[in-house]
C-alpha cells in the first residue's frame, strides 16, 4: 500500500505542512533566537548555557476531519548575575565595609592632589618612570 500523494508520512513533512508552513517558519526562527541567546549567555557563565523548545501539536478528529493546532514554547537560559558581598550591621542594615576589618587612611603628603586613584596611579607610573631611566 502506497501512501496518497503529498500525504506527511513522516513527522517532518507534518512539521512542513500545518498552518501553511508558517509554523515551520516560526519554530525555525525561534530556534535561531534561542541559539544566539545560549551565546550570550555562555559569555557569562564559563562558555556553558542551556536553553529549550517544546512543541506541542494538537489533533481533534470530528466527522471524518482531523484538525491541528500547534505551539511551541522557548525557555531561554538566564543571564548569570554579579555577586556582591554585604555585612549586617547592628542596625540589621546592609554594609560593604566588614565592621572587623579596621579602615586604613591613605596619606600621602604632598603629591596626591585631589586623593584620587587616578591621581595616585598617575603619580606611581612616574616614579617608576623616573627610577628606570
Amino acid at each position: 500500500m502506497s501512501a496518497e500523494r503529498g500525504a506527511a508520512t513522516s513527522f517532518s513533512q507534518l512539521v512542513a505542512q500545518v498552518e501553511d508552513g508558517q509554523f515551520n517558519h516560526d519554530a525555525g526562527n525561534a530556534i535561531q533566537d534561542l541559539v544566539a541567546a545560549m551565546s550570550d549567555a555562555a559569555m557569562s557563565k564559563n562558555g556553558r548555557s542551556k536553553g529549550k523548545i517544546a512543541i506541542t501539536i494538537g489533533f481533534e478528529l470530528e466527522g471524518g476531519v482531523i484538525t491541528t493546532t500547534t505551539d511551541f514554547k522557548v525557555t531561554k537560559p538566564r543571564m548569570a548575575r554579579a555577586k556582591s558581598v554585604f555585612w549586617a550591621t547592628p542596625e540589621n542594615h546592609l554594609t560593604r565595609r566588614n565592621p572587623r576589618q579596621q579602615e586604613m587612611e591613605l596619606n600621602c603628603p604632598g603629591f596626591c592632589g585631589d586623593g584620587t586613584t587616578r591621581e595616585v596611579r598617575r603619580i606611581h607610573e612616574h616614579q617608576i618612570e623616573a627610577f628606570s631611566a
